[in-house]
């Protein structure tokens, strides 16, 4: 993607105030045809020059400057990618953002208000599927509004009734009515309460949406993590060492007790023999603990976490946030990230990490200015309950029961030890890379069962060049396209693993292939 241009935005402001290219040389010092060089972008600017510009045109200098450009012109390839839009040039979002940046915030707004109202779509219709006092309602709803047809079109063709049988089939139509309405209003009210939202009732799900809010990225939390890890002061030794010895002075009067957060995360019990990367894990979970506990507190301080118990999940999240910002820190994981092209097996042994460490911090890089592919995150257990769900434009992650059986995601729970690769089509042509593998939490022993789960990370296609997993994508050949949905009850496709019926039955269904190739 092509630099900002910034002499085209000195151009536009200086014809929106019918100033001549003349009287605006003049007043910033220069020569005419120095300035038209400088807003053909045929010569750089900055500094004093920029600020005398800005400063004739009386805007501020960011509006010069750009500095927010980077981020509307990334959400605007954001929506193109996830509409599907590939033949589209990066360097006209540029030059879109420069001549128009009111009007892409405005595009961007309104394609969030859809994404809200997708998503709230999907919410209620995985809840209306899933929720046993809903589907009742809609039964019922659908039982009382047949008998009202079937008695009101008695009414209607039959000219012969006699006056009382007249008077009680209107009452049951009066009567069906009624109870019609209560039914309707019933659901209404369900409906609209907390559950039925986009957002969640119990404390995982509003912990889900407070990380979905903060789009999975606290520079708070990262820059403290990062003055800690410099503290620390390995001299020499490793950056686990290091955690060790502050976590013995710290420490030293008495151990605290197992933190059951970690564990339960961990999949592990207190005591048992854990992988080396756990132990390193929660030790420096432990640190951030004692370092970071008042950053810890003012983050998860939201209106939007409702319960005492919905803040507490937060803030073990957010210092498990916290702990992979001090191992894996932001510019050496991201630097070694795209040398290795998202090589998770290699990034794991390179940061002395497992597998599910580097790849929930994949899903963190999200710095204005120093952004990792943007990748969504499932987590799902052998019985295909899902967890810590993580979406990005176009690939929206189920909040209730499952997802689509065909995704990678469950066939890596049969493929130990290497990962599963997919190139998946949505039904409306999106097509992303995903990228799944069974993790064991536990040392195998004799006796105690495994903690499995399976891990899946996807990306659209368009950074495919980016990440490694694709190199055995490259082409897009029909023969490597599956055709995935979201969720049965969404996805319009004929499916010898459906289990529901989809809502939408009409829906046209999108070909593989539809779009352009990786």
């Amino acid at each position: 993607m092509s630099r900002s241009p910034i002499g085209q935005r000195i151009r536009n402001r200086r014809r929106e105030q019918r100033m001549t290219q003349a009287a605006l040389a003049t007043a910033a010092g220069i020569s005419p045809s120095y300035l038209n060089l400088i807003e053909h972008d045929k010569r750089m600017i900055g500094g004093a020059l920029m600020k005398r510009i800005a400063e004739t045109l009386a805007i501020p200098v960011s509006d010069l400057s750009g500095t927010d450009d980077f981020r509307l012109t990334q959400e605007l390839l954001d929506i193109v990618r996830s509409l599907a839009m590939l033949d589209l040039r990066p360097d006209d979002a540029v030059d879109l953002v420069a001549r128009s940046p009111a009007w892409v915030t405005a595009f961007i707004r309104l394609h969030s208000a859809y994404r809200h109202a997708a998503d709230t779509a999907g919410a209620l219709s995985d809840r209306l599927s899933q929720d046993p006092t809903l589907m009742e309602l809609s039964h019922a709803v659908l039982n009382r509004v047949t008998e009202i047809r079937s008695f009101a079109e008695i009414l209607a063709s039959h000219s012969d009734l006699s006056e009382p049988e007249r008077l009680r089939f209107s009452q049951i139509v009066a009567d069906q009515s009624t109870l019609l309405a209560a039914g309707a209003r019933e659901m209404i009210s369900l409906l609209s309460g907390p559950a039925g939202t986009a957002h969640s009732a119990s404390p995982r799900e509003e912990v889900d949406d407070f990380i979905h809010r903060h789009g999975n990225h606290f520079p708070a939390v990262e820059d403290a993590a990062e003055r800690l890890r410099l503290g620390l002061g390995t001299s020499g030794g490793s950056l686990a060492a290091a955690i060790r010895d502050r976590l013995d002075r710290l420490e030293a009067d008495a151990a605290p007790p197992e933190d059951a957060a970690t564990a339960a995360a961990d999949g592990a019990d207190p005591g048992q023999d854990l992988p080396g990367a756990t132990v390193r894990f929660r030790a420096a979970r432990r640190l951030v603990e004692h370092e970071l506990g008042e950053l810890l507190d003012e983050t998860v301080d939201d209106r939007h976490l409702t319960t005492e118990e919905a803040r507490s999940q937060a803030r073990g999240a957010i210092a498990s946030y916290a702990a992979g910002a001090l191992l894996f820190p932001y510019a050496p994981f991201l630097e070694a990230a795209e040398a290795l092209r998202y090589d998770i097996d290699r990034l794991a042994a390179r940061f002395a990490g497992s597998y599910e460490q580097v790849a929930h911090r994949l899903v963190t890089l999200h710095r204005r200015d120093a952004a990792g592919v943007p990748f969504a995150f499932v987590r799902a257990d052998p019985g295909g309950n899902l967890s810590k769900p993580f979406g990005v434009p176009g690939l929206r992650m189920p909040r209730f029961g499952g997802a689509c059986p065909l995704w990678a995601l469950y066939a890596a729970l049969a493929v130990p030890d290497r990962p599963v690769v997919q190139l998946a089509v949505m039904p409306e042509g999106e097509r992303f890379v995903f990228v799944a593998r069974r993790v064991v939490k536990r040392l195998p022993a004799f006796g105690v069962a495994p903690v499995v789960f399976s891990i899946m990370l996807g990306c659209d296609t368009a950074y495919a060049d980016r990440i490694v997993y694709a190199d055995a994508l490259a082409g897009g050949t029909r023969a490597l396209e599956e055709p995935v949905g979201h969720t049965c009850r969404s996805c319009p496709r004929r499916c010898a693993q459906r289990a529901h019926d989809p809502i939408l039955l009409n829906r046209p269904q999108a070909e593989p292939g539809a779009s352009a190739g990786v």
